[in-house]
């Protein structure tokens, strides 16, 4: 008696198969890992620059509290221009510069406006837009002129 196989049944081999799909396998988890470092190297550049304006935030606030923290009369250009950068910044940011303008503004109301600018530059050498923070000054009898 002669035994039938019947087609589906059989097993077919064919060779090299292995070889390809290994050889596929290869190719897409490569292009996983590529991807996958590159998303891992742009996250610590935008990580890097979240601390740098981090860093640079408080200090524009700090000096902007030790600016306005000056009686009204020693409020000026002069006085200052003599404010510098924290250790922290100077190491933390690459070339900072710092501006600060003390202007007096005429009006119904006797004011100073101070601006503070820091500027810095990123990791390609470019100088980011600057950090601006603006605050009035005003001397106590100007704001109420009858409490004399």
């Amino acid at each position: 008696m002669e035994r039938s196989t019947c087609v589906p049944c059989r097993v077919v081999r064919r060779r090299g198969s292995m070889i390809v799909e290994t050889a596929i396998g290869i190719v897409i988890a490569t292009i996983t890992m590529i991807a996958v470092a590159q998303l891992v190297a742009l996250l610590a550049r935008q990580r890097d620059e979240i601390a740098q304006m981090h860093l640079a935030t408080h200090e524009t606030a700090n000096i902007m509290e030790r600016v306005m923290r000056l009686p009204w009369d020693e409020l000026t250009a002069e006085a200052v221009a003599a404010i510098a950068l924290s250790p922290e910044v100077t190491k933390g940011l690459t070339e900072p510069e710092l501006a600060i303008s003390v202007q007096p503004q005429e009006g119904p109301v006797l004011a100073k406006e101070v601006e503070i600018k820091l500027t810095w530059q990123d990791r390609s050498g470019r100088r980011v837009q600057p950090l601006q923070l603006v605050a009035w000054k005003y001397p106590h009898d100007s704001i109420n002129p009858e409490a004399e």
